[in-house]
């Protein structure tokens, strides 16, 4: 804007102020992405500055702008956090450095969307009879013919907590050290348990909850001890929430870990409610840790099993394209490829064993 000053004329004195110049810019421009290679196509996607001087512009193939008047937004250098939404999409955000004078518009660079999970669950059954099979076991395995660089491991239970890329990821062995009974029904989403003896537990034990079969298995790392003997019975503060709701008959266990073999690493960044981890080494142990020795170690089993009618189901399953799953059963296998189908929340997908 141009600086104003005063005219005089005859007996009249004026306040003058010539014609200023503003331009309305593209401020920072970029692309969204499917993490998984797919094309984005998402009609409800929204860019979000959260600044009022500050506008969108977006194509539902991921295209985007932010655009205003950056003389009066960006007087000097400055940091924007962008948050990005769409239908299908976990929510997220990118800080851009924005430099006052330009050059604009500032290159925000790709970024790449990760799909909600879904469920994939279905029967097992014998190719031949049809008959159901229960006990079977359901795993994330490699592409069978070209091994691949990152590599998909099942969980029985979805992740509790975020983890960066690069943390240890673990098979280990696990031992039972006690067999307490549950005192109340435990609820999901709850991070406290109520045991008849907490003999042997303080922070950093390991409770590990299920159901008589097995088909349900997921574990808690003690944070403290409620009030009371801590051998007595009482309360049990969890670091994690639980997924999964117990009723008293369930059966619950104070176990150790033990690291078997090597430790791999994360292959990007983890989110709570991934059912599968992404890591440089398959894990089809039969129990895995994520972080450990930190405030975010948490344990899990590794793939589905069928009931009894010969039923599995794996949550949180995303992060990938197409995942391939492998049921056995005895000397019964089999192993089927499968696109995941994002815009459907239930994939279902049989298995018939021979």
């Amino acid at each position: 804007m141009s600086t104003s000053y005063q005219v005089q004329v005859g007996d009249w004195s004026y306040i003058v102020e010539n014609d200023g110049t503003t331009n309305y810019w593209a401020i920072i421009t970029g692309a969204l992405i499917d993490e998984n290679g797919a094309n984005l196509y998402a009609p409800g996607l929204t860019v979000d500055a959260k600044r009022p001087d500050l506008q969108s512009k977006v194509t539902s193939n991921g295209l985007f702008a932010i655009t205003g008047y950056p003389q009066q937004s960006f007087p000097v250098n400055a940091t924007l956090t962008l948050y990005f939404d769409a239908p299908g999409f976990r929510e997220s955000q990118l800080t851009v450095s924005v430099p006052a004078g330009g050059p604009y518009p500032v290159p925000a660079g790709t970024v790449a969307l990760q799909r909600l999970p879904v469920r994939v669950q279905g029967r097992v059954v014998n190719a031949h009879t049809r008959a159901a099979l229960s006990g079977a076991l359901v795993l994330g395995v490699d592409y069978p013919n070209t091994p691949p660089a990152v590599h998909t491991t099942a969980l029985r239970s979805p992740l509790y907590f975020e983890h960066l890329n690069g943390v240890s990821v673990q098979n280990v062995t696990i031992a039972v050290l006690s067999s307490p009974n549950l005192e109340a029904e435990t609820v999901a989403g709850t991070q406290m348990i109520e045991l008849n003896s907490r003999t042997g537990l303080g922070a950093g034990s390991i409770v590990q909850l299920s159901n008589s079969s097995k088909t349900i298995v997921e574990y808690g790392v003690v944070d403290h001890l409620g009030p009371g003997p801590a051998a007595g019975a009482g309360q049990v503060f969890l670091r994690n929430q639980l997924n999964r709701s117990y009723p008293m008959a369930s059966t619950i266990q104070v176990v150790s870990g033990t690291p078997a073999g090597g430790a791999a690493t994360l292959a990007g960044v983890a989110n709570a409610g991934d059912g599968v981890v992404l890591a440089s080494e398959l894990l089809n142990g039969t129990t895995l840790v994520v972080d450990a020795g930190t405030l975010s170690e948490e344990y899990h089993e590794v793939g589905a099993l069928s009931d009894a009618d010969g039923y599995y189901g794996l949550d949180g399953m995303g992060r990938a394209q197409e995942i391939f799953l492998h049921a056995a059963q005895g000397g019964l296998q089999q192993t089927v490829g499968w696109f995941i189908e994002y815009d459907q929340p239930i994939n279902l997908l049989d298995f018939r064993l021979s």
